[in-house]
């Protein structure tokens, strides 16, 4: 399979994740636009792929993800996240950084270097972006949405934003508690305020107020 073939069926994998009904198809402008290429060069490659029995599609209409185009999809999308986890939590890419240089290194992964990887990371289940990662006989599934203030203590998460302005926000950033962070929950006081959390070897004492506006997902 070329790396053409791949780069569509992980993005389809991408736009199946974000539906709601996960069974009523992806347009053909919505894969142009993700991933910003003409509608006509999207047509050509849907046809292919149509023809390989990765996709069942009709012209103007919808396409859909074959049982064989779902578990290449499944299995790509799987390679480019655990492939992102190592970048973020091993060797300490930037996030801006981190999904370009996974997309440069999924197609030159080999089976036995993914499942390496995977021993490695210990079998993550979630990228640094908080999306969840597929692994073979799961369905497409979205990981559920949390703050950290509904967090009990041991569970881990990895943070998704962590909103806030001026001395606040900077105080956050300082600390660690930034987007792709993984963090533990150390302590929670009795009432529920301060709550104490690990993120990235230190170990920080938040507000329940500051808590509440820290978007995560749990892992």
């Amino acid at each position: 399979m070329n790396e053409s073939i791949e780069n569509y069926l992980r993005i389809i994998y991408v736009l199946v994740e974000k539906q709601s009904d996960k069974s009523s198809g992806i347009k053909i402008t919505d894969i142009a636009k993700e991933m910003d290429v003409s509608k006509p060069s999207v047509s050509s490659m849907i046809k292919k792929l149509t023809d390989q029995k990765y996709l069942k599609s009709k012209p103007y209409s919808k396409v859909f993800l074959t049982s064989k185009g779902f578990n290449e999809a499944r299995k790509i999308t799987h390679n480019h996240r655990v492939i992102e986890v190592f970048l973020k939590d091993v060797l300490n890419y930037d996030m801006t950084k981190v999904h370009v240089e996974a997309h440069r290194l999924e197609h030159a992964f080999s089976d036995e270097s993914i499942k390496r990887l995977d021993d490695f990371l210990n079998n993550p289940n979630l990228s640094p972006f908080g999306r969840f990662i597929p692994h073979k006989n799961d369905d497409v599934v979205l990981p559920e949405k949390s703050t950290l203030d509904n967090l009990k203590m041991g569970e881990f998460a990895r943070i998704v934003s962590a909103p806030g302005k001026g001395i606040i926000r900077r105080r956050l950033l300082d600390m660690g508690v930034v987007r792709g962070a993984r963090v533990v929950i150390e302590r929670v006081a009795p009432l529920g305020d301060p709550i104490q959390i690990k993120v990235k070897g230190y170990s920080l004492s938040l507000r329940k107020e500051e808590a509440k506006k820290i978007d995560v997902v749990k892992e």
